[in-house]
C-alpha cells in the first residue's frame, strides 16, 4: 500500500462524517487509530503521528458528549500516540501524553477493574519507557513496580495470558534497579523474570526461548555486579547455548 491510498482510502469516510457526523465520527476516529498503527509498521512515523493526533482530536469531541462510550477509545489513543511521540524523540511530549492515558484508564478501572486493569498496567509499562528516555530513574521505578503488581493480580485469574508480560516487566524492574545500584534486587527480579520465562519456555518453546536466553544474559550482569563471578560464567554459557 502507498501512502497516498491509505489516505484516500479515508476520503469517504471524512465525507460521511460531514453529513452524519452522530453516526459516523466514531468509525472515522477508530479508522485514524487503526491507520496510524498500520503506518508506524511502514516506518511512516510522521503521518502516523499525524494520524493518531486526529484520532485523539476526535475522540476527545466525543468524549464532551459521552464520556462512559468514548473515554475507552479516547485512553486508547492517547497510548498510542504516546509510542508514536516517543518514535520521533519527542520524550517530554509523549510523557505527558502517556499519563493522560494513564489517568483516564485509572478512572475506568475503578469503575470496571475486570476489563481496564490490563491496559493500565500495560500503560505503566509504558510510562516506565518514556521516563527512563528522560533519565527520570527515580519515577520510573515506581512506574514499573506498579505495572508489576496488577500483572500479580491478573494472573492469579488468568496466568496464560499475563505471564509473558509480568516476565517482561520484571526484566525491566531488574534493569532499572541495577541503574541505581541496587544489585541485590535486581537479581532478585533477574531470578523471577527467568523463572517464568523457564515456564514459558515448557509450553511454548519457539516463542519464548530468545526472552530466556536474552534474560540469561541479564542475570549473568547482575550477578557479576555482585561478585558472583563463577555464577555470571556459567549462566553466560548457558544463555550462549540457547542462542
Amino acid at each position: 500500500m502507498t501512502l497516498g491510498a491509505a489516505e484516500d482510502s479515508f476520503t469517504p469516510c471524512h465525507s460521511l462524517v460531514e453529513k452524519t457526523p452522530a453516526l459516523y465520527t466514531p468509525h472515522l476516529a477508530c479508522g485514524l487509530g487503526n491507520l496510524s498503527i498500520l503506518l508506524s509498521n511502514l516506518n511512516w512515523h510522521m503521518e502516523s503521528l499525524s494520524a493518531a493526533q486526529e484520532s485523539v482530536t476526535i475522540y476527545q469531541s466525543l468524549v464532551d458528549k459521552n464520556p462512559v462510550t468514548y473515554t475507552p477509545g479516547l485512553a486508547h489513543e492517547l497510548g498510542n500516540l504516546g509510542v508514536w511521540l516517543s518514535d520521533l524523540n519527542q520524550h517530554e511530549e509523549s510523557l505527558g501524553v502517556t499519563k493522560e492515558s494513564i489517568a483516564l484508564y485509572q478512572s475506568l478501572v475503578d469503575k470496571n477493574p475486570a476489563s481496564y486493569t490490563p491496559d493500565l498496567a500495560c500503560q505503566l509499562g509504558s510510562l516506565g519507557v518514556q521516563l527512563s528516555n528522560l533519565n527520570r530513574h527515580t519515577e520510573l521505578l515506581g512506574a514499573t513496580q506498579e505495572s508489576i503488581a496488577l500483572y500479580r493480580s491478573l494472573i492469579e485469574r488468568n496466568p496464560a495470558s499475563y505471564t509473558p508480560s509480568l516476565a517482561h516487566q520484571l526484566s525491566s524492574l531488574a534493569i532499572r534497579l541495577s541503574n541505581l545500584n541496587r544489585h541485590q534486587e535486581s537479581l532478585g527480579a533477574s531470578e523471577e523474570s527467568i523463572t517464568l520465562y523457564q515456564s514459558l519456555v515448557d509450553k511454548n518453546p519457539a516463542s519464548y526461548t530468545p526472552d530466556l536466553a536474552r534474560e540469561l544474559g541479564n542475570l549473568s550482569l547482575q550477578l557479576s555486579n555482585v561478585n558472583r563471578h563463577m555464577e555470571s560464567l556459567g549462566v553466560t554459557q548457558e544463555s550462549l547455548t540457547l542462542y
